[in-house]
């Protein structure tokens, strides 16, 4: 067999592999400090969220599943002038009660959900993209040999500075929210010192037959771009 050939036969081997290949996991999104400043978040605001992960088919579908809703907290903070003497405050965690992100890698299609304090955000839009930067640095992570690479996002009007680990052991150029792109699986993201998101648990399923199904809502769904203008506009 000549030397192409052997190429494209590898490609297409290795592409059936990935294809038959199904991934599910939970990873936790964990908030480490205000967004914007450096408040300390109450109690209730450090605990993670909780989601749950399926790759199949090229597609992948990302759900919430607690550690939404949203809490109030009452916080004593005691009066310099005279010790011994508390104030009661309240702090005010909203989270997303639903929401789910879908992914199809085929039509380069990106959906993200969210409900929250009985207000629906629905987007559907081409899947972002990312110019990674592949760095010299690797940790283990969950068990798994991670590499590093790193990023800029632009959201709104801040910029975030991304950290990426991916394993390349997991052939599936997937992770959470809506990172994709590595030569590998995205184990875990560094948000702006802000948010760390983890994968806890990966389980890697060969030759199955799992179908995702995009979850059905009732809102019309508008672009990106269409979202950014509305939330900057106070829509």
């Amino acid at each position: 067999m000549k030397t192409k050939q052997i190429f494209f036969f590898l490609l297409f081997t290795c592409s059936l592999i990935c294809y038959s290949q199904t991934v599910k996991g939970i990873y936790t999104i964990q908030p480490l400090k205000g967004v914007g400043d450096t408040s300390e978040l109450s109690e209730r605001a450090k605990k993670p969220l909780y989601f749950s992960y399926t790759y199949a088919k090229n597609k992948s579908l990302q759900e919430l599943i607690e550690g939404g809703g949203t809490f109030i907290d009452t916080i004593y903070n005691e009066y310099k002038e005279v010790p011994g003497e508390k104030f009661a405050s309240k702090s005010v965690t909203n989270r997303p009660k639903k929401g789910f992100y879908y992914k199809d890698f085929t039509s380069s299609n990106y959906r993200v959900y969210s409900e929250k304090n009985n207000i629906e955000i629905y987007v559907s839009d081409n899947l972002p993209t990312y110019e990674w930067k592949l760095e010299n640095e690797s940790k283990t992570i969950s068990g798994y040999n991670c590499k590093k690479a790193t990023t800029i996002k632009k959201s709104l009007s801040r910029t975030i500075n991304i950290v990426a680990w991916y394993c390349e052991d997991i052939a599936i150029n997937d992770g959470p929210l809506d990172f994709s792109g590595l030569p590998g699986f995205i184990i875990q993201i560094e948000n702006n010192d802000t948010t760390i998101i983890k994968f806890e648990k990966i389980k890697i399923i060969s030759n199955t037959t799992t179908e995702i199904v995009l979850p059905e809502i009732a809102s019309k769904p508008i672009t990106i771009k269409e979202y950014e203008t509305n939330t900057l506009n106070g829509k």
